[in-house]
């Protein structure tokens, strides 16, 4: 092998030989291959592959048949490592939804990029683009999802706050009284409002201009869990990421590495992004306006989840087990029932309102049936039904070599808004290495 391969060659030859480790040694949730170090200073070079063949009812562009769909869900590589036995470290890319209808434009992005502190198991601190810590779902990491994907629906962050919800920030974690209880506290940008087009006064602003968060105060996430039995959580990119089941491959077959049950509480806030505003001004439709358009009322936002998930093991050899969760959430996007809020003129679809995600899942070795129910009602809509959602889904898993190489069937139907039924079916496979 010459010395002149480009680094595009390189990069081929690294994720060949990645592969190749995968398939000659497929340990279930092992992510990334070692490239340098030791047990106290090492790099990972690790990546996610899922492939899904959609089916939607009446879904071809007539409307006539079923539609289908193959591409990417998520295409990932990842690079993260210990510096020493204090420092972490997690830099993760994504290129998700790759060829779906048709798009093959590159939508290549950094999805996570942190720094840890690990200074005790009690104390973590994590620095840099991180999940923000509001529910277990919201903290689960996409390589162990127990259904197909996530329940999205019922994770209403405020725009702009987020990208595929993460947020730039720093968060304090760690797990005390013996792992019996996990904390998590973040300080996040959130919002941040601009006033770069106002000039007419603290409550007047141009109508292109984010009235929203003018102290430009930071975003608070917290959330606390009482772990019952093994604890979830810890140091490093393993403790960061809840998995949705966890796993482990023997001679026997494919066990529960855990036994789990987590009762967790979140809360999400962050002052000044409700807003209303108030009547539109005169020569409304030029460009620029005429006159700024003023602010008549302002509230925080303010979201809280609850949630139990749980991975027993049933008998001594572990090769059964339940698994799933439950999860109650409640946003608080301002009263949008008389319309005209901020929100309504980017056409974000985050509304106040109640909702519940919920799992159920029976494992044995490695197939697993399992069925979801979702639901949001939105109480301070214009309409009615505007914001609602509700999805029943059932599926088969087959964890192959468990989170390294899976394969995944759900079918289902929802509806949005409160309008008629809509089925759809997926098929994924995944490879993590």
């Amino acid at each position: 092998m010459t010395r002149n391969l480009t680094l595009n060659k390189q990069a081929a030859l690294l994720a060949v030989a990645a592969l190749g480790l995968v398939l000659l040694d497929p340990v279930p949730g092992r992510a990334g291959v070692k490239v340098a170090g030791d047990d106290e200073t090492y790099l990972k070079i690790g990546g996610l592959l899922q492939a899904h063949a959609a089916f939607t009812e009446q879904g071809a562009p007539d409307g006539s048949s079923v539609g289908t769909d193959f591409y990417l869900r998520r295409m990932r590589l990842m690079v993260y490592g210990q510096l020493n036995e204090w420092v972490n470290y997690f830099v993760e890319t994504d290129n998700p939804n790759f060829g779906k209808n048709g798009d093959f434009s590159m939508n290549m992005f950094i999805q996570d990029a942190y720094l840890e502190v690990n200074l005790h198991e009690a104390f973590q601190i994590d620095m840099g683009m991180l999940l923000v810590p509001f529910s277990h779902h919201g903290m689960q990491g996409a390589t162990s999802l127990l259904a197909l994907d996530y329940h999205g629906a019922l994770l209403k962050y405020p725009d702009g706050s987020n990208k595929v919800w993460r947020d730039y920030g720093l968060m304090f974690r760690g797990l005390v009284a013996g792992g019996m209880l996990e904390y998590r506290l973040g300080v996040f940008n959130g919002v941040h409002g601009d006033t770069s087009l106002t000039g007419y006064g603290e409550d007047a602003w141009l109508g292109q201009a984010d009235p929203r968060n003018p102290m430009d105060l930071p975003r608070v996430t917290a959330r606390l869990t009482f772990n019952v039995f093994d604890p979830e959580g810890g140091a490093g990119a393993g403790g960061m990421f809840y998995d949705g089941l966890y796993l482990s491959h023997t001679d026997e077959g494919l066990l529960s590495s855990k036994r789990v049950l987590a009762i967790g509480a979140s809360v999400d806030w962050q002052r000044e992004l409700n807003v209303r505003w108030s009547t539109l001004p005169d020569g409304t439709g030029m460009e620029p306006p005429s006159e700024a358009r003023g602010i008549a009322e302002r509230g925080d936002y303010l979201a809280a989840a609850g949630d139990v998930f749980w991975d027993i093991p049933l008998g001594e050899q572990r090769i059964m087990s339940l698994n799933g969760q439950v999860g109650f959430y409640y946003f608080d996007h301002g009263d949008r029932s008389a319309g005209d809020t901020y929100y309504d003129s980017i056409g974000s679809r985050s509304y106040t309102g109640i909702g519940l995600m919920s799992e159920l899942g029976f494992r044995y070795d490695a197939f697993q049936p399992l069925v979801t129910f979702d639901w949001f009602d939105s109480t301070e809509a214009v309409a009615d039904d505007q914001g609602d959602y509700l999805a029943v889904t059932g599926g088969l898993n087959y964890w192959m070599f468990g989170h390294s190489v899976s394969f995944k069937l759900q079918v289902g139907g929802s509806k949005v808004d409160g309008g008629d039924w809509g089925v759809a079916g997926t098929l994924q496979g995944q490879l993590l290495f």
